[in-house]
C-alpha cells in the first residue's frame, strides 16, 4: 500500500468517525421548560427559561389567527406567566381555574405573551434555548400591602397546543 492510499484511508475513516459521532438531538414532542433566572430591574423585572421542543413547533406568526389561534382562543396566546403571593403561609392566585388547568381567569394576574415563529430550517428541527421576558411596568402586585413575597408558574404552549411542564420560580422578594 503506497503512502497516498493509506492517507486516504486514514482520512475516510477519521470523517466517518466524526459524522457518526454528530447525531441529531431528539427531545419529545412537547416542550419541556426550566427555571434559568429572573433578575428585578427597578419596578419591571426579567424572567429567564430554557426549553426544549422536538418537532420546533414553538411560536405563531402574527398572521396565524384562525381558530384555536384567533383572539378568543386559550391559544391565542403561547406563554402564560402566573403570579402568586405569598399569605399566611400560603401561595395564593387571585383564581383558579376549577378543572385545575392552572389557565388564567378574568381576575387573576397573568403576563400572557405570542411568541414568534423560532422552527428553524432544515431536517433536525428539535429545538433547545433559552426565553427571556421582560415584566412591565411592574413584575409585582402595585395593589398588594400584604405581602412582598411572591413567585410565577410558567407554561408554554407549541402550534400543536402541546402544554410544556410548569415550572415555578424560587422565592422573589421584592
Amino acid at each position: 500500500m503506497n503512502l497516498l492510499t493509506k492517507i486516504t484511508l486514514v482520512l475516510t475513516f477519521l470523517v466517518l468517525f466524526v459524522t457518526s459521532c454528530l447525531k441529531p438531538e431528539s427531545f419529545p414532542a412537547e416542550p419541556a421548560i426550566e427555571f434559568v433566572s429572573f433578575d428585578a430591574l427597578g419596578d419591571s423585572g426579567q424572567l429567564t427559561f430554557s426549553f426544549t421542543d422536538g418537532d420546533g413547533d414553538i411560536g405563531l406568526s402574527q398572521s396565524q389567527l384562525s381558530p384555536p389561534f384567533d383572539t378568543s382562543s386559550y391559544f391565542y396566546y403561547n406563554l402564560y406567566i402566573h403570579y402568586f403571593e405569598k399569605m399566611d403561609g400560603q401561595w395564593i392566585r387571585a383564581t383558579a381555574d376549577p378543572g385545575g388547568n392552572n389557565f388564567p381567569t378574568a381576575d387573576s394576574i397573568t403576563f400572557a405573551y405570542r411568541i414568534g415563529n423560532i422552527t428553524p430550517l432544515g431536517q433536525n428541527t428539535a429545538l433547545r434555548g433559552e426565553i427571556e421576558v421582560v415584566l412591565e411596568p411592574f413584575y409585582f402586585n402595585t395593589n398588594s400591602n400584604h405581602s412582598d413575597s411572591l413567585k410565577y408558574e410558567i407554561l408554554l404552549i407549541d402550534r400543536n397546543q402541546n402544554i410544556s411542564n410548569i415550572i415555578e420560580t424560587p422565592l422573589i422578594v421584592r
